[in-house]
């Protein structure tokens, strides 16, 4: 599972990418995709991996279906078909992950390709789906791409822990606290020598263990972060004080060398 700042670029890989999806017209009487359709599946960068419950539950922004902050596109589901209905241009599914009520997967037929036989894949099936969200005839579908026959049950417990992390990630991405701020009145060069020492501590030594302590995010203050609110001290002093502080058990690394949290966080 690969992940980057912009979300899951490896789900795609598996299915053969979305380029696989072809939606021809025609089918229960359903338009040509509008140009809103396409501009919402261009947004779809990454695939996410979501249960049914998520994406029945997502809300529509500016054309855009979201899960809280996250933007949702092109998504995975695994499930059982529970129903399976086949006609001369699509195949309608209805899947269920047991976390909501089963939900349409619609998977059209290549009508300029000849080979593709809009094969079925038969109820009672376990499957991992490929798709975009779109709403079609007033209600939430999953426009496949691609429907594959689970080859190992494990996979469904394994979609279940990458919907977790996904979400987990994404939401953190988006709501990333901003850059920590420091007191003006702490750092200021004018209060430098009225701070007064405590818990046995120089007074460079305190600004840096209450900057790392008033950081919330979860990784902590990083270095160059402490050196740009501690202007008036110099890069050896700040060195040396966090090497002090965190040999003395005040503070430690967390995502790298020069991430700090306080073993006393607040």
């Amino acid at each position: 599972m690969m992940w980057n700042s912009s979300g899951y670029d490896s789900y795609g890989s598996s299915f053969g990418g979305a380029g696989g999806y072809t939606q021809s017209p025609g089918g229960f009487g359903s338009p040509t995709p509008s140009q809103a359709e396409k501009k919402s599946r261009a947004r779809g960068h990454h695939i996410i991996p979501c249960t049914i419950s998520q994406l029945l539950s997502a809300n529509m922004v500016n054309e855009v279906f979201k899960i809280g902050n996250v933007e949702i596109s092109q998504v995975t589901i695994v499930g059982v078909i529970r129903h399976a209905e086949k006609a001369p241009s699509s195949v309608v599914y209805k899947i269920d992950d047991m976390t909501a009520a089963p939900m349409d997967v619609r998977q059209w037929a290549d009508l300029e390709d000849p080979s593709d036989e809009n094969t079925v894949v038969p109820p009672e099936t376990y499957v991992k789906v490929a798709g975009h969200l779109t709403p079609f005839q007033n209600k939430k579908t999953l426009i496949a791409f691609k429907v594959m026959p689970l080859e190992d049950m494990n996979e469904f417990t394994t979609h279940m822990l990458e919907v977790v992390n996904a979400h987990m990630m994404l939401n953190k991405a988006n709501t990333q606290p901003p850059a920590c701020r420091p007191d003006p009145g702490m750092t200021g060069a004018g209060n430098f020598n009225n701070f007064t020492p405590a818990n046995g501590l120089t007074v460079a030594q305190n600004q840096v263990l209450d900057l790392i302590k008033a950081c919330p995010r979860p990784e902590g203050l990083n270095f160059e972060e402490l050196k740009s609110q501690l202007h008036h001290m110099t890069t050896i002093s700040i060195k040396q004080a966090v090497d002090f502080l965190s040999n003395e058990g005040h503070i430690y690394s967390t995502v790298d060398d020069d991430h700090f949290k306080s073993t006393d966080a607040e």
